[in-house]
């Protein structure tokens, strides 16, 4: 990844969307650590030992244990700083964002548990959908729900509900894990249908 200086990105409507979200969140809602990890090595491997530390006063830790749960609040400040600190290297916030998405899901398939999973599905992305909703119950583990909804043999939708993450997160995560199983061409457009419930299109060819 990269970083650009100048202006800080992400102006008062993501600021709004940070608080909107830290408000709905309890000490229930958790992410894994593979996630925060995932985030903070990318700014590590800027350089930037500035850009470093800011991150870890987001989160208020440095190590992270992958299969842990840390809450939900903490990995938002923790990717809304990140985001901000890399947006001007991506063209925008939601950029950044996206970015993170795609870093998260890679480095998940480059685990020891995400590497079989990818040994059993690679070539098949119509697998991958079906298993999205044990593989999101097991990324939370908050309690959110992820339902799959085929219209076509590479096109269906596919809806988060009690979902903290940014709609660009995902979108970045989700055609990441595509392209990790041979989809060509991959594309995914998210859309708010409530508070912390968002549908997602996913087409490929």
């Amino acid at each position: 990844m990269r970083r650009e200086t100048g202006a800080a990105p992400g102006g008062t409507g993501a600021e709004r969307e940070l608080e909107r979200r830290l408000l709905l969140a309890t000490p229930a809602d958790t992410v894994r650590g593979m996630f925060f990890r995932s985030v903070l090595e990318v700014m590590r491997e800027l350089g930037d030992a500035v850009s470093m530390e800011r991150c870890v006063e987001a989160c208020g830790e440095r190590r992270f244990v992958d299969f842990s749960c840390y809450p939900a609040s903490t990995f938002l400040r923790l990717l809304w700083t990140a985001s901000r600190l890399l947006g001007n290297g991506y063209g925008d916030f939601e950029g950044a964002l996206r970015a993170l998405g795609r870093r998260g899901a890679t480095d998940f398939f480059a685990s020891s548990t995400g590497r079989p999973l990818q040994s059993l599905l690679m070539g098949n992305p119509k697998r991958l959908v079906d298993s999205l909703p044990m593989a999101y119950a097991v990324a939370s583990s908050n309690g959110g729900q992820c339902s799959v909804t085929w219209e076509e043999s590479r096109r269906v939708r596919v809806l988060f509900d009690h979902d903290f993450l940014p709609s660009a997160y995902v979108e970045g995560a989700l055609t990441a894990a595509l392209e990790v199983m041979g989809a060509r061409d991959p594309r995914v457009r998210g859309r708010m249908l409530g508070p912390l419930s968002c549908e997602y299109s996913l087409t490929w060819v």
